[in-house]
């Protein structure tokens, strides 16, 4: 590689890039950077790669190899002479446009936007290493200057491309919603057009978003309201009315009015599909002919599991099991219980979603299948990180993006909110929050009033998010709010401690921001999520069964009181934070990436095509079994022939003489 010098040029100045080199797998990685075709030559095969790594170029469409058996003598540091046949398939090249066209789009494959600069960069063959220094030399002016005018120019246009992205997300849960729209608003930031299908619009959408409103927030009320009164929490016994409540609202959701305007009326560059026991609207990117992401608000597991990521039961806990690290025997058994039963019910939930995808994306008129539009998902979006579970393998296009709802720089707050914490002083403020879904005016009244006794025995100013205007015996300490800030109240440095149920974005936003909690868990992964933080050691649990005025002052003050909550928390954020690229970055890079690759195609792993028993080799063990069932046999049918032609004679001769003694 002595001979070899990075030079700065412009992309179209070489037609033709010769490179008579060891042709292994590194070489071929700094090829792949050069928008330009070229002749592959490899020499003697000391490494078992190099033959095959030269036909790579000629398999991707890139360009063309010649032996080197059939070039020439090759003095160091100079090509004299080439053979007929090397150049014969270097005019190919320069003839053949598509080898081009094939070689800028995988050029494209390996920068992010920042990395832009290095598209000009190109590798090119010197005759001598002094011609080498003379020509670097004397490019050294040119690079400095072309370094600075790409820089300006990437600062100018380097967002100019913009896509039109339709989301759908129709769920009658708002957090599940939330990491969904800062993804779409720093989107619209960078200069796409996007359009937002949900029950929540935005307040005060930014330049580039647009809201579609479709009322479906009532859809989980008689579930959540059966919880906060004490009804049964049996997610196995609630999962068929669960399902059928966010399959109803999905499906009234696409047959909106205004969504079928925009069918009609509109195309769009990317479908982003919000997930929640509602998998036949994967059909929506069918419906616009365009490629689709699915984002889904929490961990993976097998629902989501659609571009088939090695599923690891041996190792990885599944989701209802809860982080362990490591798994005892026993939690293998219960984690592989688990997966069969989540198999199961897959196929159960497959049964019901069939219905409805094949009444809005019928095969007559030109869709896919249902199975064929799961397996052609481009991209999956996990709002989960490896700090909060433990680490698991992923394919490319299975992507965490744990905290993307959470502001790095909190939001302003209304004024009397701001004020009311910022008066909390020395002893701080207390926040009690159960989400989105579970209305806390609906509380059974003897937890009420538990909650609210000891709130009353508090030193501490407390803010509740209320759905309510008023609240009945509203303590004086107590500031109500239908929908609070969550994110920017967590971040204020008065707040000490924070009430939730346990879902995991609040989980999630207490980790980022350093806040101890104690938990209430009510349903589905709730209760494995606080279980979770009290292991952690920044928290405690507190049962809504068992939900008394004493027993919840208890565990408040416990925390209150004893630093080690607080100490574990900031130890957890920090480790939470420590990331190459921020959540919402993360997610703004693969959405792009996807569009800007058409889908990303390259990123389909085959092993979403196959089936279960493909999956687990038993395929190939039976054959190969069968190979060596029918192997063992014949080498025992002619081991038996052969011992019969050589020893079976001499064996009969002696009987015969043996009768004939006898005689």
């Amino acid at each position: 590689m002595s001979d070899i010098v990075w030079l700065w040029a412009k992309h179209d100045t070489f037609t033709l890039i010769i490179r008579p080199i060891r042709h292994c797998v590194f070489c071929l990685s700094e090829c792949v950077y050069l928008p330009q075709p070229k002749t592959s030559v490899s020499d003697l095969c000391v490494f078992v790669n190099r033959h095959t790594d030269r036909r790579a170029p000629a398999r991707t469409g890139r360009g063309l190899p010649a032996l080197y058996e059939h070039q020439c003598a090759i003095i160091p540091h100079r090509f004299e002479k080439w053979s007929p046949s090397v150049i014969s398939r270097n005019r190919e090249l320069v003839s053949i446009a598509c080898f081009k066209t094939i070689t800028h789009r995988r050029v494209q494959l390996h920068y992010r936007v920042h990395d832009r600069a290095g598209w000009f960069v190109l590798c090119c063959v010197c005759e001598s290493r002094e011609e080498m220094k003379r020509k670097a030399s004397g490019l050294m002016t040119r690079l400095t200057f072309s370094i600075g005018l790409m820089a300006t120019l990437l600062l100018v246009i380097g967002h100019a491309e913009s896509a039109k992205i339709v989301c759908v997300f129709p769920t009658a849960s708002k957090s599940h919603v939330l990491g969904a729209q800062a993804l779409l608003k720093e989107l619209a930031h960078r200069g796409h057009e996007v359009t937002m299908v949900s029950a929540f619009p935005l307040k005060k959408p930014p330049k580039n978003y647009r809201d579609v409103y479709v009322p479906i927030e009532n859809a989980f009320s008689s579930i959540m309201n059966d919880f906060m009164q004490g009804g049964s929490r049996n997610m196995m016994k609630l999962l068929p009315k669960i399902l059928r409540a966010a399959q109803e609202s999905s499906n009234v959701t696409i047959n909106a009015p205004e969504f079928l305007r925009l069918a009609r009326e509109e195309q769009f560059d990317l479908a982003i599909v919000g997930f929640f026991m509602n998998s036949f609207i994967i059909g929506v990117g069918e419906l616009f002919r365009c490629p689709t992401v699915l984002y889904f608000s929490a961990s993976g597991s097998g629902l989501t599991n659609v571009v088939g990521n090695p599923a690891e039961v041996a190792a990885v806990p599944h989701i209802l099991l809860g982080p362990r690290n490591p798994m005892t025997f026993f939690d293998r058994v219960a984690n592989t219980v688990l997966t069969g039963v989540e198999k199961i019910m897959m196929m159960y939930i497959r049964y019901t979603e069939l219905p409805y995808y094949n009444s809005n994306f019928p095969a007559e008129k030109g869709f896919r299948s249902y199975d064929e539009a799961m397996r052609n998902v481009s991209l999956v979006l996990l709002n989960t990180h490896f700090s909060q579970t433990v680490p698991k393998p992923y394919i490319p296009n299975m992507v965490e993006v744990g905290g993307i709802q959470i502001n790095v720089k909190p939001e302003p707050m209304a004024q009397d909110l701001q004020q009311f914490l910022d008066g909390a002083g020395r002893d701080g403020a207390i926040f009690i929050s159960f989400g989105s879904n579970l209305k806390s005016s609906t509380l059974r009244q003897d937890k009420l009033d538990s909650i609210l006794a000891m709130i009353r025995g508090l030193k501490q100013r407390v803010i509740w998010k209320w759905d309510q205007d008023e609240m009945p015996n509203k303590p004086t300490n107590v500031f109500i709010g239908k929908w609070l800030p969550q994110d920017a109240i967590l971040a204020h440095p008065n707040l000490k401690l924070f009430i939730t149920h346990g879902g995991l974005g609040s989980i999630t936003e207490s980790m980022y921001h350093g806040v101890p909690i104690v938990g209430i868990p009510m349903f589905g992964d709730q209760d494995g999520n606080v279980a979770q933080v009290v292991k952690e050691g920044w928290g405690l649990s507190v049962s809504f069964d068992e939900l008394t005025e004493p027993l919840l002052s208890g565990a408040v003050q416990e925390v209150l009181r004893d630093p080690k909550y607080r100490d574990h928390i900031q130890g957890r954020s920090i480790l939470y934070k420590d990331r190459p690229m921020g959540a919402l970055e993360t997610g703004v890079y693969w959405v792009e990436y996807v569009i800007r690759h058409h889908g990303a195609p390259h990123l389909h792993y085959q092993g979403a095509d196959l089936n279960l028993l493909q999956l687990a080799l038993l395929d190939v063990f039976a054959f190969l079994f069968a190979v060596f069932y029918v192997v063992f046999k014949i080498v025992v049918i002619v081991g038996r022939k052969v011992k019969n032609a050589v020893f079976g004679g001499s064996k009969s001769t002696q009987k015969t003489a043996k009768k004939q003694k006898k005689k």
